[in-house]
């Protein structure tokens, strides 16, 4: 992997991975060597790149949009493979019970297939779900997850309120506890899981009980940290996190929809990011003074490490093995991206949020 202009002085090289960013298809994308160039300005090291999203409602699905999915699938292996080092491929699977006429038993069954088909021939490695129409904890979707832990692919998980407003009670934290009866599979909660945040943490502190034997990543889930709270939540939201969790456990991500010039991906992501971290860590009561060696060492763990060995453990240091076509798929279903102005939540009252009135 080249390696990037990082952030810092001397010894404090501070080297990222984003573990959220987005794709809209290749109407909206652009270059993939865009992304990477935005990367390398920004000392951002590798990507986590989720496929695009449905247009469609959930409640409007039907099974002729597995095709949709597919496609979806095809171009993010497609997108991602022009610089396969740099940018990590997820694809989207969705085991809604609509896209098999009602049956959950057989979406599941859709899903399986779908994820052996990414993984064998598309060569991806990562997986992007949310929850919709079905709960993590179902016990009917034990053999998807078993399946994604014996191919070794890392799933990415929303959890929090949800923009369609109607998929949201799906995505409590809590609900993930069902995927502990599947040590194998590694991933983690998005957005720490606003707002649920107190649920969030909990939910995650459990597994300090019964922590893996992996040396180096002992977690079945972790969380990253991108901007589901509105602003005035998220410096407490990550003290708390920091408080109470283990240092491993936290992942930065900035939930971007590419492409982004990289002046705005530093001044809306990471910059806040690490105000937010830096700030967090002073107020928090078990962490290393600032200064210090240790908190040095706990700033890479969030913005680098733990994203690196967690990536490691899920997929068993497979590398991707994605196929670059001759044109990208077409994606006529795909969610637009969203604009700028939407990729920053402020709370209510905060500004530009709210609506004009006219006199």
């Amino acid at each position: 992997m080249p390696r990037t202009e990082r952030l810092g002085v001397l010894y404090d090289r501070l080297p990222i991975i984003d573990v959220h960013t987005h794709t809209s298809g290749p109407d909206d994308d652009g270059d993939a060597n865009d992304v990477v160039h935005t990367m390398d300005e920004c000392g951002v090291e590798q990507a986590f790149c989720f496929a695009p999203m449905l247009s469609v409602h959930s409640l409007g699905l039907t099974d002729e949009h597995m095709d949709d999915i597919r496609r979806h699938n095809d171009y993010i292996a497609h997108f991602c493979a022009a610089s396969p080092e740099r940018l990590l491929a997820f694809a989207v699977l969705n085991p809604n019970p609509a896209l098999a006429g009602g049956d959950v038993e057989q979406a599941v069954s859709l899903m399986e297939e779908e994820g052996r088909r990414c993984y064998d021939e598309l060569g991806i490695r990562g997986i992007k779900m949310v929850p919709d129409r079905w709960s993590p904890d179902d016990e009917r979707l034990l053999p998807l997850w078993s399946t994604l832990a014996d191919l070794g692919m890392y799933v990415a998980f929303h959890s929090g309120i949800f923009l369609d407003e109607r998929s949201s009670r799906f995505c409590r934290p809590a609900s993930y506890e069902g995927l502990h009866r599947v040590p194998g599979l590694h991933g983690h909660l998005a957005h720490l899981s606003w707002p649920w945040v107190d649920e969030c943490i909990a939910t995650l502190a459990m597994e300090t009980f019964h922590a893996g034997e992996n040396g180096k990543d002992r977690w079945q889930l972790k969380a990253d940290l991108s901007f589901g709270c509105p602003a005035d939540w998220q410096i407490d939201s990550v003290r708390k996190a920091l408080d109470m969790l283990p240092a491993d456990m936290l992942m930065y991500a900035s939930d971007v929809f590419w492409p982004c010039d990289p002046g705005r991906y530093l001044e809306q992501f990471i910059y806040p990011q690490l105000a937010n971290f830096e700030t967090a860590a002073t107020l928090a009561r078990h962490t290393p003074e600032s200064g210090t060696a240790d908190r040095i060492a706990l700033r890479r763990n969030v913005f680098y490490d733990n994203a690196v060995e967690h990536w490691e453990a899920a997929t068993r240091g497979k590398p991707q093995q994605l196929q670059r076509l001759t044109t990208a798929p077409s994606t006529p279903h795909a969610r637009p991206r969203r604009s700028h102005r939407c990729q920053s939540f402020r709370a209510p009252g905060a500004g530009s949020n709210q609506p004009t009135q006219s006199m």
